[in-house]
């Protein structure tokens, strides 16, 4: 994934990494994608490397468990 990924490619990306499904959140400004961070250390490098492409990313465990995320800027909306 070397050009700016769309929401959809991005998420499509992260759930096959991962191997889990991913959760969207539209924040106004920018969508999140987040999905549970992987165990395995094969798949987090993989994940890493898509999250990578995004305009941000990082994770939180907020909810007890880890999930990673992955934003993107709507373009041409405030």
């Amino acid at each position: 994934m070397s050009a700016r990924p769309t929401v959809d490619s991005l998420r499509s990306a992260i759930e096959r990494a991962a191997c889990d499904v991913s959760t969207v959140s539209n924040r106004g400004t920018y969508v999140r994608v987040y999905v549970a961070a992987p165990r395995s250390p094969e798949a987090f490098r993989e994940l890493l490397d898509v999250l990578l492409t995004a305009d941000a990313w990082g994770s939180s465990d907020g909810t007890g468990t880890l999930r990673m995320w992955a934003a993107l800027v709507v373009r041409g909306e405030a």
